[in-house]
């Protein structure tokens, strides 16, 4: 993976959890994760960030000058986390910005910190001192956001976000065309050729006759655009894939099993209308 698309991932997956962990925070008491690191970080097949394993999360409690109970995961933790002081929110955000670091260049910044801006949000993540650190997941989440803005192309290229959320014109752009990288524009051309060749090149049959003419052609482009919307649902054109909560189940085998009864719809549609159209040709 090149740098800058780990750390538009990074970034991404990091935003996903301040905007998760913002609930817990602010509550009252605020509950405090203390175990946040890659192994606990789920992402499903559509690209959702999931937090697991909160054994050791605890409620913060005013006065109280440190934690009863030291617990948590060395090089992720903050050091106020084994006894120096009393955890709260912005020991989960020293947290962040050690995964951060470790999403984009696979070390934790004692070994190498991410250059540039990005580098400067880990540094201040993980002051010593929790006073020098950002002071709310909603604060870090806003300089994540400024330094890369919206659903950048990160964010939405196959990662089971919206197309749909794409700024600009590039959202009504076909799939395979989003991203801007060479090799799946390549492909998606070479797939869209065949799937044109096979759906207008393929003969059409009534009571064992071959048809020819307009009746033809007109079955011929049903058959493709059933083609060319089952292709779109699958590769959330517009998001409309979103819109359908069977597909986006974690269950493989159900989704699996949604497509194609889309597929069977689209297919009686277009034989439905050209049924209908046959009335008139």
């Amino acid at each position: 993976m090149r740098a800058e698309d780990a750390s538009g991932r990074g970034v991404r997956i990091v935003k996903d959890i301040c905007r998760g962990m913002s609930p817990l925070h602010t509550a009252s008491p605020p509950i405090i994760c203390r175990d946040l690191k890659p192994e606990n970080i789920m992402l499903t097949l559509q690209g959702h960030v999931k937090l697991i394993d909160f054994d050791i999360a605890r409620i913060v409690s005013p006065g109280k000058s440190r934690d009863t109970v030291i617990m948590g995961t060395e090089g992720f933790a903050p050091p106020e986390q084994f006894g120096r002081r009393q955890t709260d929110g912005r020991s989960d955000i020293y947290a962040l910005g050690t995964i951060l670091n470790y999403i984009v260049l696979k070390k934790f910044p004692v070994e190498e910190i991410v250059p540039g801006k990005l580098g400067e949000i880990i540094r201040r993540c993980i002051a010593l001192n929790p006073d020098e650190r950002y002071q709310s997941v909603k604060e870090l989440e806003g300089e994540l956001e400024a330094l890369y803005p919206g659903r950048n192309k990160y964010e939405a290229e196959g990662n089971g976000l919206s197309a749909g959320e794409l700024p600009g014109w590039r959202r009504f752009l076909p799939p395979g065309f989003r991203s801007g990288r060479v090799w799946k524009m390549i492909l998606a051309v070479m797939g869209y050729l065949l799937v044109f060749y096979i759906c207008l090149d393929m003969d059409v049959s009534e009571n064992g006759v071959i048809i020819t003419g307009i009746r033809a052609i007109s079955q011929n482009i049903l058959v493709l655009l059933a083609q060319l919307a089952e292709i779109a649902v699958i590769f959330n054109y517009l998001g409309c894939r979103d819109r359908m909560p069977l597909l986006k189940l974690d269950n493989r085998l159900i989704r699996i099993a949604g497509y194609a009864v889309l597929e069977l719809v689209f297919m009686v549609i277009a034989v439905l209308i050209w049924m209908l159209l046959d009335l008139f040709i």
